[in-house]
């Protein structure tokens, strides 16, 4: 299993050349461009490690369709799930906005499938790589979760083309497609060997038993909720658990590209959930006010 040790030199040329005393961030962009891959399923286990860790974080939905972060986590997150339109010119613009007026240092993008083509036409209508580092200084990295399809060499090598070395480089297994040996076309690649010498970090991302995953979408569960669901059971539990510590062990070589050497903030989520139930509390007051507004004269004298 080839990966990249933390210790070695970064891919990218995305230091700090930033002159105006901004805090150092980092934006987080999970791809694969085709469906199915596993890449709203790394998203989300990346946020419950943020999470857990107390590392602040701003997550973004650009899949407007199926929104994938806010399903599991807007229950108690919802302040801090944002949304873009990848696919219209302007729709993602508040992103770069955000990262600029923003003090969080982690944020996390989850880019839906299809959408290679509207990123790329982002990415050079703003110079968007290069105002991160000069303006914002902000080091990104890109996290292109793959099958074993020839498919997703070749969405990689896209991605590759348009950022270059401006960006930080994830490749991620994922294991529900096969074991790791039989990423052939993958493994065999010439542009896997020319990224793996400019830095590339490999990761794998463990396969989830299929009733404990079908358990997490049924309930709409983050991986948290699912260890403590009313109608989970001790198998279940276990499963979520375990696939979780995994997940960590797996992603410890990429850790500081994935924003984890940051310094913790303990009250942050705190503060999140307090005001995810603020809101809440205050949409089930204006449903109940408008319910009454509705009622008829005679039911309300009643």
């Amino acid at each position: 299993m080839t990966r990249k040790n933390k210790e070695q030199p970064a891919m990218s040329n995305n230091t700090s050349s930033n002159t105006n005393g901004k805090p150092q961030k980092r934006l987080i962009i999970i791809t694969g461009d085709k469906g199915g891959v596993g890449k709203s399923t790394f998203a989300r286990a990346i946020f419950q490690l943020y999470i857990n860790k107390n590392l602040p974080c701003v997550a973004y939905e650009a899949d407007l369709r199926n929104p994938q972060i806010e399903r599991y986590f807007q229950k108690d997150y919802r302040p801090i799930i944002r949304y873009i339109d990848i696919f219209h010119r302007g729709g993602a613009d508040d992103l770069l906005i955000n990262l600029d007026e923003s003090d969080c240092p982690i944020t996390l993008l989850d880019l839906p499938a299809q959408s290679g083509c509207f990123f790329e036409s982002y990415v050079k209508e703003l110079a968007f790589f290069e105002v991160l580092k000069t303006e914002i200084n902000c080091r990104v990295t890109m996290v292109s979760v793959i099958s074993r399809v020839l498919d997703s060499i070749n969405v990689l090598e896209k991605l590759r083309e348009l950022c270059k070395d401006q960006v930080d480089y994830i490749v991620v297994k994922n294991l529900f497609h096969g074991e790791e040996e039989k990423f052939e076309r993958y493994n065999d690649s010439s542009l896997r060997q020319n990224m793996l010498a400019e830095g590339l970090i490999e990761l794998v991302m463990p396969d989830l038993f299929y009733k404990s995953y079908d358990f997490l979408d049924r309930h709409a569960l983050t991986f948290n909720e699912g260890q403590t669901h009313q109608e989970t059971n001790i198998v279940i539990k276990s499963r979520i658990k375990s696939w979780v510590a995994e997940f960590e062990a797996q992603i410890k070589p990429a850790f500081n590209f994935l924003g984890f050497d940051i310094q913790p903030d303990d009250c942050y989520y705190p503060a999140v959930v307090e005001k995810s139930k603020e809101l809440r509390e205050n949409e089930e007051k204006e449903k109940a006010k408008n319910q009454d507004a509705n009622l008829p004269s005679e039911d309300i004298a009643a």
